[in-house]
């Protein structure tokens, strides 16, 4: 990252403000306090556009306008000046403003109104068992009458409490409505009413509330209430439909509005950053390095040759610039995951181009099935189609719409583990595997006993492969900045892992006293190719010259040796480096054994389901691709214990059951352990985060678009 100083005449303050925002990767540095500059005070302009954008939420909440997302439509906006944009705004609002406010009052009136009636029906319907005329409610000169709900248990204890206090003077009238509630009625004398209120708080008596000028009878009222409460929705319905009426009419221009205030609005709040002098304006920031003639070209256009920009790398700021990640759009959702886990440092590669084929690499081994994968990749096609169309899926769907990138690589991925080995919607009667060590039944029919031990094997090279990657990286990255000692440690570390794992599959990877035999020959391990060929002396691996003991020497416990030892130069972050390191070597390998677990597990769910019903199927005929059989003439199936061989085919009902149920869980799971074993036992190998996210001032018009330039000044002298 580059600091970048620009010094412009203070009239300039907006040509500057503009070209910043078209550059979009400026970064302000908050430098005022350095030389004691004052908070700046607002001009009218700057306060209407505040109070004008106060009043355009409103219109937006109104008219439940969504202005995060694309509408389909943009305005021109003339914005060469703040006047300009306050008066497209004015003009927009002076429009549409007197009819939402007047839609807005009737809907407010009509609410009342019907709450009103609902609330006058409600107590109604509850007084009717009581036949008690509403009118008769309330205080008079005399007496006190009301009505209300009690507990059932309470109405005895209730009466007494009345009796005693008004000595017998009273009018009393119980009705149970419901299981545990009464609903009664009393009548007192005027001077008892403090008193029997108190009784009414203690023994959890509640009155109605009854709207002011109701009378008559409970079933009238009722009657009443219902034919104004059916009106007054009609009347509600209609200003709904009037409301969106404004909204498909002047949806876009409020919109627009909206965004030209709030772009002004962050032009105002950026200009803090700004340190000001009698005749000069001065602005500090972050910039990647590399944009720097582009950047100067921008400032140039906008705001003529009457400026100064300077570019520098400060040593005193190292410590706090930002990081800038600059990977393709497409590898924008692979980028957020690894950001989740943390933003990288200056000391840290970015993974994100690696783990772009890393990530679903390892999850189309652990959800290899081409019929589900390619529902994945389906979702991810229409999902990607909605974003470029900016539809707006939602909150929770609108994850899809961010990671569809995402999903189509891993849809991709699983269908290649699909075809490897043999998958179909969870069926093996369907697709040959490409790789036959993988098929799930031998040329005789019977079932293959060695695949499972094929695919804890592959799941562990697999593991050793993705470690490796990760420690070269961390020893590229202390090489890269010169950090000799550590690296050391790193170049131990892959030497002495390398040399482990030559070590289990080269020698024995059950028996470790076999390692340290005088006798014998060691075989070199190659990634992959010894698969379904057992460890060892397998045909595959090339023999060494050297024997188990000599080989675990070199390049065992000499690296573990040296690695403790430059460890130890670090003092206690070394050691707990060491130990991370040992034990590493064996856990986080091991651990790679989860994509053959939840892969097994995959298989073994969907057979559930395809087992199921086997009635209703669809056949396949024979495919080849140039020269592969995809799908066989014949595929062997068990009926009643008898293998036979029939054409290739797939039960629907379990597949469809098996899609919806295993596809979803498992999927998800697959996932999640994609990402574990990335989080964990990848990143653990070189990847610190703790870095600072690269935040510049930008702007995203989503409703409008600018049609004039801000013009050219020649004639300032920068001071």
């Amino acid at each position: 990252m580059m600091i970048a100083k620009v010094v412009a005449h203070r009239n300039l303050e907006r040509e500057v403000i503009v070209a910043l925002e078209e550059f979009g990767l400026f970064e302000f540095i908050d430098v005022r306090h350095q030389i004691g500059v004052t908070e700046l005070r607002r001009s009218r302009d700057e306060e209407a556009v505040f109070a004008g954008l106060d009043r355009c939420n409103s219109l937006v909440s109104f008219l439940k306008l969504d202005v995060q997302h694309h509408s389909g439509m943009m305005d021109d906006v003339n914005d060469i000046n703040l006047s300009d944009s306050l008066e497209y705004v004015t003009t927009v609002i002076k429009s549409v403003e007197p009819e939402i406010l007047e839609i807005e009052k009737s809907i407010a009136t009509v609410r009342l109104e019907l709450d009103r009636q609902r609330s006058i029906r409600d107590v109604a319907v509850s007084l009717a068992p009581l036949g008690l005329d509403l009118s008769r409610l309330g205080t008079t000169e005399y007496t006190f009458t009301t009505a209300g709900v009690v507990p059932a248990n309470r109405v005895s204890q209730l009466e007494w409490s009345l009796n005693e206090v008004t000595e017998g003077a009273f009018a009393f009238r119980t009705i149970p409505v419901r299981k545990n509630t009464s609903v009664a009625s009393v009548s007192v004398g005027a001077d008892k009413k403090p008193a029997v209120l108190r009784i009414f708080s203690a023994l959890g008596f509640e009155p109605y509330e009854v709207p002011e000028k109701t009378s008559g009878l409970p079933q009238d009222i009722v009657r009443a209430a219902e034919e104004e409460i059916v009106e007054l929705e009609t009347e509600l319905k209609q200003l709904e439909i009037r409301r969106k009426s404004v909204a498909r009419e002047w949806g876009p221009k409020v919109m627009a509005a909206w965004e030209t205030l709030d772009i002004e609005r962050r032009r105002i709040e950026i200009k803090s950053y700004f340190a000001y002098t009698e005749h000069s304006l001065k602005a500090w920031g972050w910039i990647p390095e590399g944009t720097e003639e582009r950047f100067e070209t921008l400032l140039q256009e906008k705001a003529g040759s009457a400026l100064e920009v300077k570019f520098d790398r400060p040593d005193f700021a190292e410590e706090e610039a930002p990081t800038y990640l600059d990977n393709p759009s497409f590898m924008k959702t692979t980028e957020g995951v690894v950001t989740a886990y943390g933003v990288p440092s200056k000391h840290d590669l970015d993974p994100t181009k690696l783990m772009f084929l890393s990530f679903p690499l390892i999850f189309g081994f652990i959800f290899a099935d081409v019929g589900q994968g390619f529902l994945i990749l389906l979702v991810g096609l229409i999902a990607w189609r909605a974003k470029k169309k900016h539809q707006n899926w939602g909150s929770t769907l609108g994850y899809l719409q961010t990671g569809a990138s995402g999903l189509m690589m891993m849809g991709l991925f699983a269908m290649l583990g699909g075809l490897l080995f043999g998958s179909f919607f969870g069926a093996e009667t369907v697709i040959e595997p490409i790789w036959p060590l993988f098929a799930h039944r031998l040329a005789t029919g019977e079932i293959n006993p060695f695949r499972s031990a094929h695919m804890l094997k592959l799941s562990i090279e697999i593991g050793a492969i993705h470690i490796t990657l990760g420690i070269l990286l961390n020893l590229y990255n202390k090489l890269k900045h010169k950090s000799y000692g550590e690296a050391m440690v790193a170049l131990s570390y892959v030497w002495m892992y390398l040399g482990f794992i030559n070590l289990v599959f080269g020698v024995s990877y059950s028996t470790v006293g076999q390692w340290f035999s005088t006798t014998g020959a060691v075989y070199l391990w190659i990634p992959i190719a010894g698969i379904g060929y057992g460890t060892g002396n397998n045909g595959v691996y090339p023999m060494l010259p050297v024997n188990p003991l000599v080989f675990t020497l070199l390049t065992f416990i000499v690296p573990f040796v040296l690695m403790a030892i430059s460890s130890a130069k670090g003092g206690m972050d070394g050691i707990v480096i060491f130990f991370e390191n040992a034990i590493g070597t064996i856990s986080h390998t091991v651990s790679y054994a989860r994509i053959f677990a939840l892969n097994t597990v995959h298989i073994i769910l969907s057979g559930i389901f395809i087992s199921l019903n086997s009635t209703i199927i669809i056949p396949f005929p024979e495919l080849s691709i140039f020269g592969v059989e995809i799908i066989p003439p014949e595929v062997w199936t068990e009926t009643g214990g008898v293998l036979t061989l029939v054409p290739a085919y797939l039960p629907v009902v379990g597949a469809v059951l098996g899609s919806i149920i295993v596809g979803m869980l498992e999927g998800l799971l697959a996932f999640m352990h994609a990402l574990r074993l990335h989080f964990v036992e990848w990143f653990s190998k070189f990847y610190h985060a703790g870095g600072v996210a690269f935040a510049p001032y930008h702007v995203t018009r989503l409703h409008t678009a600018s049609i004039v330039s801000v013009p050219v000044q020649q004639s300032y002298a920068v001071n």
